[in-house]
């Protein structure tokens, strides 16, 4: 009997499902005509997409090739690099570990982390809404790849550096802040940051397709990076070790994957509401008054009104938007492996295919 009741269950998703795919047919032929053309256009060897609706998958399909050299086709488990799209899931992860009390997110973190106890007390929800006053990348910092293999020995390239300003006075995007947030949850948990993303978000949100990048691991459908040269050409992307930021920019995923992460946060009960409004509450700066960034996520709105959570980034190899639109429930995933000048322009266009579908109705 309970075979028969999953078979049921099964037919009536999987029938669920097509009505869907039949609802956004239209919308879906104009995102492969227009991500082709995209990357015709702009040189990008391999992306994947996805798009959720209401909690379904709607589109989900892989574009050119995770490797050239081997004429390996992307699909829908291919692992991109995905950049400072990392920041959001490193946020979420904390903000779980702020709700069973496991770290406080006011606290000082110069208090555990030493080699920072010469500046100004800075905490955790500083750091996430990139308002502690820790400088972002400098093309100094790729010489040090001797502090490039773990996130603690990764806060040498920036201990002995100044803050920008007096910490919560404005916003400054900073990569460093989050390497800083991942190596002082390391110190109170006593896990590595990656042992934590696997154990306590990945595994428990099924995220079955994500791993963090270690260059040195086999890892199971990586995609290959690419970048151009001088002539717009396609090369293989330089060696980069990113092992020292995987809360800044370190992880591997799918498009498949992040709109099931996204989903979680619309419907799912990993966080409850209070650590679901921390995310997605601007936070308000001492000298500014106007914000846009919460917890990990950039909050805003699109052209429309529509109310959207975001984040995108660039990476050696690598790019990477999501979009949700809480109010459509709807989610946006564009992945690329080639290292460019990234724009979230693309993944809007995309998204309005499937709004002016719904609005439409």
């Amino acid at each position: 009997m309970d075979r028969i009741i999953h078979i049921v269950i099964l037919i009536l998703l999987f029938s669920c499902s097509n009505k869907q795919n039949e609802e956004f047919e239209d919308s879906v032929k104009k995102s492969r005509a227009y991500v082709e053309n995209y990357m015709e256009s702009s040189n990008v060897p391999g992306m994947q997409i996805a798009v959720s609706h209401k909690g379904n998958l709607v589109f989900s399909n892989g574009f050119g090739y995770s490797n050239i050299e081997l004429d390996i086709p992307i699909n829908t488990k291919s692992k991109f690099k995905i950049a400072s799209v990392s920041k959001p899931l490193a946020a979420v992860l904390t903000a779980r570990l702020f709700q069973n009390a496991v770290v406080d997110i006011d606290k000082s973190v110069n208090e555990i982390l030493t080699q920072f106890s010469n500046k100004k007390d800075f905490t955790l929800r500083q750091l996430y809404c990139h308002a502690a006053g820790i400088r972002h990348y400098q093309a100094k910092d790729t010489a040090a790849s001797k502090f490039h293999d773990d996130i603690q020995n990764g806060l040498n390239i920036i201990k002995n550096d100044t803050l920008l300003y007096e910490p919560g006075f404005k916003y400054s995007y900073s990569s460093y802040g989050y390497n800083i947030a991942g190596a002082y949850i390391e110190k109170v948990t006593n896990q590595q940051f990656e042992n934590l993303l696997q154990d306590s978000l990945f595994i428990p949100l099924h995220m079955n397709n994500s791993t963090f990048d270690d260059p040195f691991k086999i890892i199971t459908n990586r995609v290959s990076g690419y970048e151009l040269n001088e002539k717009n050409e396609i090369v293989n992307a330089r060696f980069f070790d990113n092992r020292y930021k995987i809360p800044a920019g370190g992880i591997l995923t799918t498009a498949e994957d992040l709109t099931t992460f996204g989903n979680e946060l619309l419907y799912g009960n990993y966080l409850n509401e209070t650590s679901k409004k921390l995310l997605f509450t601007p936070f308000q700066y001492d000298g500014e008054n106007d914000s846009d960034t919460g917890f990990g996520w950039v909050v805003t709105k699109d052209k429309s009104d529509n109310r959207v959570y975001g984040h995108l980034g660039g990476i050696t190899g690598g790019c990477s938007i999501i979009l949700i639109y809480p109010d459509l429930e709807l989610i946006i995933v564009w992945l690329g492996n080639l290292d460019t000048d990234w724009s979230p322009e693309p993944a809007f266009t995309v998204a309005d295919f499937f709004i002016n579908k719904l609005e439409n109705e």
